[in-house]
């Protein structure tokens, strides 16, 4: 069957073309009024971020609580929690005095939070731009990142109803330095005077920013070599291995003891994990075997005991390779007996 198309009438259309015209003056109007309509109000930390890069201990700083896009602020309440360890309050101050501002405030160490309820007793205030409602002050007590959040905010106005608001939180972080020597380990224990000991030696840098500073070794407060260390990064390790000459080392039963320092960086706080000290090591008459100061047959019994041994073998005594080429051998023994009834 084919279909038909039905005629609109006259009087649809002129029905149409009514509603239309009635409905577009409504549209505009409510865009319009969408259009100007203020943004949320913003509870906000100025600055929003405070960086120092040095830790001064009682050092103070303040910072404000400020309000923006906000009409007819009759009174405010909010709690604002922040790091106890690193920062402590000092003081607190109600802003915008021209609106005479009244109310309470109570800080509270743990967990930390700043409580605050301020009543406008002047013209409540309407305003674009931020304006300070309260700035509190805060000591340096410790490195580290507080971050400042609002917590339960209320905006009333003149009439009691809440102001749609929204918040910016704000931070504050106080930079570490600190940096340390983990480790330190020489390659022996026990060496021929005029033989290389290798010290590797670990130094980290704990601290929240990249460091120079120099390494320092001594042997019984001797120093026999430094290390400048360039551009260290924030948790990270360096290995430095240091050559110990001891050719101007005088020989001794008594151990050497091995210090490292690292230079402290500035306003570093922590300088206890500075200094190292380990590896004693013993500094021996070339000869002298088992380490008893003289060099007699005792010594020559022990190279005998380890004569054509090398570093794997069931014989090996590091001690009877006297000359450090790697194997025992009659070039040892010659030594011995060059140095024969040695003592210290």
């Amino acid at each position: 069957m084919e279909r038909k198309e039905l005629p609109i009438s006259k009087k649809a259309i002129i029905l149409i073309t009514t509603l239309c015209v009635g409905i577009l003056p409504i549209a505009l109007t409510l865009m319009s009024l969408k259009a100007s309509q203020p943004p949320n109000a913003k509870l906000s930390i100025e600055p929003p971020s405070i960086v120092y890069e040095t830790l001064v201990k009682g050092q103070t700083f303040s910072i404000n609580t400020t309000v923006a896009n906000v009409t007819d602020l009759r009174s405010i309440e909010f709690k604002l929690s922040f790091n106890t360890v690193m920062l402590d309050v000092v003081g607190i101050a109600f802003l915008a005095e021209e609106h005479l501002p009244s109310g309470s405030c109570k800080v509270d160490d743990f967990p930390g939070t700043i409580w605050m309820n301020i009543t406008y007793e002047g013209e409540p205030i309407t305003t674009v731009n931020p304006v300070a409602l309260a700035s509190i002050k805060f000591k340096m007590m410790d490195c580290g990142e507080s971050p400042l959040q609002f917590h339960d905010t209320t905006l009333v106005d003149s009439f009691g109803n809440s102001i749609p608001h929204e918040t910016i939180d704000g931070l504050v972080v106080i930079m570490l330095h600190d940096i340390a020597i983990v480790d330190v380990v020489p390659s022996t224990n026990e060496t021929y005077v005029g033989r290389i000991v290798n010290v590797t030696v670990v130094a980290k840098n704990f601290g929240d920013v990249a460091e120079n500073f120099t390494v320092k070794i001594y042997h019984n407060d001797i120093s026999f070599g430094t290390f400048d260390v360039k551009n260290l990064n924030s948790g990270a390790n360096i290995t430095i291995i240091f050559n110990w000459n001891t050719t101007d080392v005088a020989p001794s039963k008594t151990p050497y003891k091995v210090k490292v320092e690292a230079e402290a960086v500035p306003y570093e706080a922590n300088l206890t994990n500075n200094v190292y000290f380990d590896g004693d090591v013993i500094i021996k008459i070339v000869g002298d075997v088992n380490g008893d100061g003289t060099v007699n047959i005792d010594d020559l019994v022990m190279w005998d005991s380890a004569f054509n041994s090398k570093s794997g073998d069931i014989n090996w005594n590091p001690q009877a390779d006297i000359n450090g080429d790697g194997i025992v051998d009659k070039e040892d023994g010659m030594l011995i007996i060059q140095n024969y009834k040695s003592s210290l």
